[in-house]
């Protein structure tokens, strides 16, 4: 296993409890892919074996609909991982998935993991707590995009990105703008607007994909009058 690949996975918190004997257990073969726009990973309704974790790049998954044009469920990008129900046995993809981005995934064989799995229990647990955190993650998102104006949203996210610290910061948008638009559930249009009023706070971006921001506390005010509302509906 490349010291990349191990990187990779070590950094998820899916894996990060796996020692590197472990997770070379579980690597599907090949155990890295690159990833090009338009590539379908998997079709809704495919038998799901497989584990996508993304290193680089973005993927959709959609919902296919005979009868309607595909609808759009969610955009992933690095460090987050695409397949899910291959954590399942015997299970089938819910919705499909396609690269949006170019990029490259790391690989895990889902009978590998299962496996393993099988005989750790210690690991599953800590499997399950992640997948809950995951989806409480998913719950907040999606309250934050009812609730949330448009700069509020964008001002969260760029905090998100951020992390923990303070003061003057610069981070790097992982989409493509007009993908971050859609993650967000706006038009590029409205994104630019919403970069814009975020000047006023500090937040200054360009063409390509930095954003600087002058004061990440100010920033994190912005968001904040949700937060007690946000967090109350986890309670």
């Amino acid at each position: 296993m490349h010291s990349d690949t191990l990187a990779v996975l070590t950094e998820h918190p899916l894996f990060e409890a796996m020692t590197p004997e472990s997770l070379a257990m579980v690597l599907d073969s090949p155990d890295t892919i690159d990833l090009m726009e338009g590539q379908v990973l998997f079709r809704q309704g495919d038998s799901a074996d497989r584990i996508f974790v993304l290193a680089a790049g973005a993927v959709e998954l959609m919902a296919e609909r005979s009868d309607l044009p595909d609808e759009v469920l969610a955009r992933l990008g690095p460090g987050e991982f695409v397949g899910a129900n291959a954590l399942m046995p015997d299970s089938r993809h819910a919705a499909a998935a396609r690269v949006v981005q170019t990029g490259r995934a790391v690989v895990i064989s889902g009978p590998a993991l299962h496996r393993l799995l099988d005989g750790d229990f210690a690991l599953t647990l800590s499997l399950i707590a992640v997948m809950a955190g995951s989806l409480r993650g998913q719950i907040r998102e999606i309250t934050e995009l009812k609730l949330q104006s448009t700069t509020e949203r964008l001002a969260s996210y760029l905090v998100t990105l951020a992390g923990d610290g303070d003061g003057r910061t610069i981070v790097r948008l992982p989409f493509e703008k007009r993908l971050l638009a859609d993650r967000l559930g706006m038009e590029p249009a409205t994104l630019s607007r919403a970069f814009a009023r975020l000047r006023e706070f500090g937040v200054e971006t360009g063409r390509g994909d930095r954003v600087e921001i002058s004061n990440l506390d100010q920033l994190r005010a912005v968001g904040d009058s949700l937060e007690s509302l946000i967090e109350g509906g986890f309670s």
